[in-house]
């Protein structure tokens, strides 16, 4: 199940379960202002945070599909660098 987290003034990372996978912004330095979102090597944008929500939860039910639970996980440690995830 994916969540978010507030990192920030409408600034969050997603969660799956513990693990962050993701991220879901405003991005104020676009006009018009868009919420931005990435995950992994697919990223895109939304005019609210409804449709960004998802958006990223089918790109990320892709991601996962298409890629093998080793390098899942070899990205999550890359991931979790900082130790906050």
């Amino acid at each position: 199940m994916l969540k978010l987290r507030s990192i920030g003034l409408s600034d969050f990372a997603a969660l799956e379960g513990r693990q962050r996978i993701g991220r879901i912004r405003l991005a104020t330095e676009r006009m018009p202002c868009a919420w931005i979102w990435s995950v992994r090597t697919a990223d895109g944008s939304a005019p609210d945070i409804n449709t960004a929500k998802s958006e990223f939860r089918e790109a990320w039910k892709a991601l996962k599909a298409r890629t093998p639970p080793e390098q899942l996980a070899a990205a999550y440690r890359a991931m979790n660098i900082r130790g906050d995830g």
